[in-house]
């Protein structure tokens, strides 16, 4: 398979460049292939680094495969992004996405989950400087008051959604990235980045902690594995892995390295070997 990254000027740790398009294999593959789709831009949980993805929805990723019977070499990455993610399953470009998508009542009408394999809530990356402007009094790493401040916002991604249902007057913008997001930030277009916890704190650790804040917002995001709809066979098989995976001890050693990575833990919530549809 072909690696073809985009590079360009970074900030800090993340650019808002574009997109890097990567497709790779680990090695070469040998005998049937499962493709799965990952972040690249997310610290922590699906990066492209030094030629490899890394992070932790892609060791649950390939946990799962290994379960499911593939080998590293034929496990093929494929970058998606919150916009692309159910296009590119419903094409067959991936056999299923790994890669923060949050389990809602509207992303169960298109797509079956296996999960949750994590569970973490919505919140605001804010400059460190801005941060009284957003936060409660009474509880300094709450959100109390967006105003009239930019909020900048992935497309596609359902957290931002959760967010507007909390914050109807919200000015939010709208961006290809979250790298796009961070340079926005950092350049005073947005004032405020929304997202779920976990990613946040990604992006905050890789951007220079010490420049921004995160607050947390009410709503519970709960992450699953997404397949496409009517394939119930290969979630049971997926939810099962994760299953093995909580009880063999690996999904606790990858939530310590996520710990470490972004400053933040993580927990795991619900049944997370049950398969999420829009029948339950």
């Amino acid at each position: 398979m072909r690696a073809i990254a985009a590079a360009c000027g970074m900030v800090l740790a993340l650019s808002g460049c574009g997109q890097i398009q990567v497709t790779t294999v680990s090695g070469s593959p040998e005998g049937p292939t499962i493709a799965i789709g990952v972040a690249v831009d997310e610290p922590g949980l699906g990066m492209w680094h030094d030629g490899t993805y890394e992070g932790f929805d892609v060791t649950v990723a390939k946990y799962v495969a290994a379960r499911l019977g593939y080998a590293n070499k034929q496990i093929v990455f494929k970058q998606v992004r919150p916009e692309t993610r159910q296009s590119m399953l419903d094409g067959g470009q991936v056999d299923m996405v790994v890669s923060s998508w949050p389990i809602t009542e509207q992303s169960k009408t298109v797509v079956d989950f296996a999960g949750p394999y994590l569970t973490t809530g919505v919140g605001l990356l804010v400059r460190s400087r801005d941060r009284d402007a957003f936060a409660d009094p009474q509880s300094a790493d709450h959100v109390a008051n967006i105003g009239n401040h930019v909020v900048c916002a992935v497309k596609g991604d359902e957290v931002a959604g959760m967010f507007r249902a909390q914050h109807a007057d919200a000015s939010i913008q709208e961006r290809d990235s979250y790298a796009q997001c961070v340079t926005a930030l950092q350049a005073g277009s947005a004032d405020a980045i929304v997202s779920d916890l976990v990613l946040l704190h990604g992006l905050k650790q890789a951007n220079g902690a010490r420049y921004s804040a995160v607050l947390k917002d009410s709503g519970t995001v709960r992450y699953g594995i997404a397949v496409s709809k009517g394939t119930e066979e290969l979630a049971g098989k997926i939810a099962q892995s994760l299953t093995d995976m909580i009880e063999h001890g690996s999904w606790s050693e990858a939530q310590a390295a996520l710990q470490r990575q972004t400053g933040f833990a993580i927990r795991l919530g619900g049944s997370p070997a049950a398969i999420v549809s829009d029948d339950e």
